[in-house]
């Protein structure tokens, strides 16, 4: 098989030709790719560069991922202690319990403050009448003594008279 024409061989940046060939080898087929080693070094850094940036940026991902996923994960325990927070706060004294303890509180601080004015009114009265009663005692004390010695002073007389008519 003979061929007449030219060979164009296209890669990335470089474009060449060469001049038609009068005969070919009938050995084996023209590949118009050109081997992996003909690629230029800088298109295979340009792939580097890209799928370790893809690698990179897919790492990333994950991770912004694994952090939303942890950020909704609390947020969800954060909203059911604050729903059962709510169910057992509900349990505890309603406001219009509340404020009927409260009056009754003062209501009592009102009845204890009478009754500690009346005490004192009362302990002042019965310090009255407790120095009424020693000035009391102290009279009875001295009436006494006065009646002895009335007492004393009759029973003297007779018998001194009786003795000074006894002597005449």
């Amino acid at each position: 098989m003979e061929q007449n024409g030219l060979i164009c061989r296209n890669g990335p940046g470089h474009s060449s030709c060469a001049a038609p060939l009068a005969h070919l080898p009938a050995e084996g087929p023209i590949h118009p790719d050109p081997p992996s080693n003909a690629i230029p070094h800088r298109h295979r850094g340009r792939g580097l560069i890209w799928g370790l940036g893809g690698t990179i940026l897919s790492v990333f991902g994950f991770i912004a991922l694994a952090l939303f996923e942890q950020y909704n994960s609390m947020l969800g325990e954060l909203r059911s202690d604050l729903k059962h927070f709510n169910e057992i706060s509900s349990q505890f004294v309603k406001k219009e319990n509340a404020q009927r303890y409260r009056d009754e509180m003062r209501e009592c601080l009102k009845e204890i403050q009478a009754s500690n004015a009346a005490r004192s009114r009362l302990e002042q009265e019965l310090r009255a009448s407790e120095n009424a009663r020693e000035e009391m005692v102290r009279e009875v004390q001295r009436m006494r003594e006065r009646l002895a010695f009335v007492e004393g002073r009759q029973t003297t007389l007779p018998s001194n008279i009786s003795a000074s008519a006894v002597d005449k």
